[in-house]
């Protein structure tokens, strides 16, 4: 009986940590790096409009071609909602892409 009990818990949490994930699509990934960028420009203080909007294309530039490695990898279904919420690129790495 304990053994049964056991195995339903275990098939439990392993669906409870699948639950609601899917592949990132393009448009999801494009939305993560935007998001990162925006939040780490924010971070090291560019104010700046014009100085601010050089660094995103650059930055979209350098990092454009990770979106390969980006495309696929599961994610939340959550994931626009918890974009959308972080306060920090840090909070994104670990709750909205964990």
């Amino acid at each position: 009986m304990r053994s049964h009990v056991l195995l339903f818990a275990f098939l439990a949490v392993a669906e409870f940590s699948c639950c609601n994930r899917h592949h990132a699509s393009a448009d999801e990934c494009e939305s993560i790096l935007h998001r990162l960028i925006e939040l780490e420009l924010s971070e090291s203080g560019y104010r700046d409009p014009v100085l601010r909007t050089r660094w995103q294309q650059d930055l979209v530039r350098r990092f454009g071609p990770d979106l390969d490695r980006c495309r696929g990898r599961e994610v939340r279904g959550s994931l626009r909602t918890c974009l959308a919420t972080a306060r920090s690129s840090e909070e994104i790495l670990h709750r909205c892409l964990d």
